[in-house]
């Protein structure tokens, strides 16, 4: 009876020393892993990273570039492979992206979308599950995500003409560090473009087999060297394109494997960069004018388009709509452009510039209410060539775009009594000229007025809100008007605009562009509007 428990007792000591061995060694020289050998794991540090089954992280290593490993010998000490022969994922992963590979020892390793997957192995064996004490070793190993967005990996760069270049873009060997895809595929940035805006990509993508644009509808996962804030994504066409550091990224048509970087020698070293941590900013946007000031030698400063062509405005359009419509715009097309930039020295503002919605669901850009347009001469819709300004004062109703300081307004007179009225102040249909500012509210006489004297306006300007004096600083005006017939007189210490000798008002009650309430106040004729035959 003595004899057999020490007997057991032996056996359980060499039981528990087998246990302690064999603990040890399947640390360091790990065994295959069970079924579901691969899950996703949040890590408090990393977010989602991809470890085995026990919570062990796994890691990739940059100079996998090809998909092959070329951690060896010495290296695998420190960094064991990961294997399972009959792998099967977790939740939220897909067998389809993971692999075998043959390693140059002949055995086998798997892969995850082309990345051999790895465990780490500090002096003290491999790390224990939730460690992650690899990540960015020597600035080439890092915790294997199921997410990334960029990779850094580390390559000969090795153009399209079978030379090898320089992180400089030189001929000369040397491992250059460099972003990739999720899969291992090169990203590059393109010379000519400027901060966040892609300079290369054609309206219609005609050329994006060339260098297609890397397509990212937000940022994912990315190594922990990396800052999120130095990424964004811009809209192209109606693609969405990641960039870095302001650069748009892209990847090279023609490099047809993962690793290939061929894009660094096309059309010439140095176009078409890799990127990487040390990748300047991009240059702020230069300013290209969609609507700039151009000179013109017998109307001087004009509005003109970004190829210089003359834009026009109608006075028909004075409450800011556009009522040239059919025939007539085959011979003044409507101006458009999406986006107003404007030159950095320019007399121009933005806030004057606006977009209205034609009739037929169009778009046309205004400067100051007034819809935009060019002319062609001949109806056919072929607008003239920068330069010209033929179209100014045709039919006295449409005059080259200028920043005028007083315009002509051309439209049916509607009293405050909602009656229609005609240019001699009876009931009745027809279209009156008349002057307004800038901006289309009408301007108006009054007819117990003397030659430029204000009879109406109290020297305490208690009745100034309901007809307010109208000034301005005659600098441009219509060709059509002639400078000299206006004069500014003293009113009570303020300075008012006459023309021929009537000063000029403002309605209090035209409170929309193009109205002309005042009209009928307090009856038809006393304050009349105000053109060119207006008398002295």
């Amino acid at each position: 009876m003595k004899s057999c428990k020490i007997f057991k007792l032996l056996m359980g000591c060499i039981g528990i020393a087998m246990f302690f061995s064999c603990s040890d060694d399947n640390k360091d020289n790990p065994k295959p892993v069970a079924k579901g050998s691969v899950i996703i794991t949040d890590n408090s540090t990393y977010g989602n990273i991809l470890t085995d089954n026990k919570g062990i992280t796994l890691y990739f290593f940059s100079k996998d570039t090809k998909g092959a490993s070329v951690c060896e010998n010495g290296c695998l000490a420190a960094w064991p492979t990961f294997y399972d022969e009959e792998l099967t994922v977790g939740s939220g992963l897909s067998k389809s992206d993971f692999g075998t590979i043959t390693r140059a020892d002949g055995k086998k390793q798997n892969t995850y979308k082309g990345w051999p997957l790895y465990y780490y192995a500090p002096s003290e064996g491999i790390e224990d599950p939730g460690e992650t004490k690899g990540e960015n070793v020597g600035g080439v190993w890092f915790v294997a995500k199921p997410d990334y967005s960029i990779m850094i990996v580390s390559a000969q760069l090795v153009g399209a003409d079978g030379k090898n270049y320089t992180s400089d873009y030189k001929e000369g060997n040397e491992e250059a560090v460099y972003f990739v895809d999720s899969e291992g595929k090169t990203l590059y940035a393109f010379k000519n473009d400027e901060k966040n805006t892609n300079n290369f990509t054609a309206d219609d993508f005609s050329n994006n087999s060339a260098w297609p644009i890397y397509e990212q509808a937000s940022l994912g996962a990315i190594p922990s060297v990396l800052s999120s804030n130095d990424f964004a994504v811009i809209e192209v066409a109606d693609k969405k394109q990641l960039t870095y550091k302001g650069w748009p990224l892209y990847y090279f048509g023609q490099d047809a494997a993962r690793g290939d970087n061929k894009g660094v020698s096309v059309p010439s070293p140095g176009v078409w960069p890799i990127v990487n941590s040390n990748t300047v900013a991009a240059p702020q946007p230069t300013v290209r004018p969609t609507i700039m000031i151009s000179q013109n030698s017998e109307h001087g400063s004009i509005i003109t388009d970004a190829q210089g062509r003359a834009l026009y405005l109608f006075s028909s359009d004075v409450d800011g709509t556009s009522t040239c419509t059919g025939g007539c715009l085959n011979a003044w097309p409507v101006f458009y452009t999406e986006k107003v930039e404007l030159a950095q020295e320019t007399a121009l503002s933005k806030d004057d510039f606006a977009t209205i919605t034609l009739a037929g669901g169009g778009k046309q850009t205004t400067y100051k209410g007034w819809p935009l347009y060019y002319f062609a001469p001949n109806a056919d819709g072929k607008i003239e060539s920068a330069g010209e300004v033929n179209g100014d004062g045709i039919n006295g109703v449409w005059y080259v775009a200028k920043d005028y300081d007083l315009m002509i307004g051309f439209g049916q007179l509607v009293g405050i009594d909602g009656k229609n009225y005609n240019s001699e102040y009876e009931e009745g249909e027809g279209t009156t000229r008349f002057f307004t500012d800038a901006n289309g509210r009408t301007l108006y006489a009054f007819i117990n007025d003397n030659k430029d004297k204000n009879n109406y306006t109290a020297d305490d300007f208690g009745n100034n809100s309901i007809w307010p004096i109208y000034n301005t600083e005659l600098l441009v005006l219509p060709s059509s008007i002639n400078v000299t017939d206006f004069k500014v007189i003293d009113v009570f210490g303020r300075s008012q605009l006459s023309y021929k000798g009537q000063p000029l008002y403002y309605f209090g009650s035209d409170t929309k562009r193009g109205h002309t309430k005042g009209v009928s106040v307090p009856i038809p004729g006393v304050w009349p509007i105000v053109n060119e035959d207006t008398s002295n």
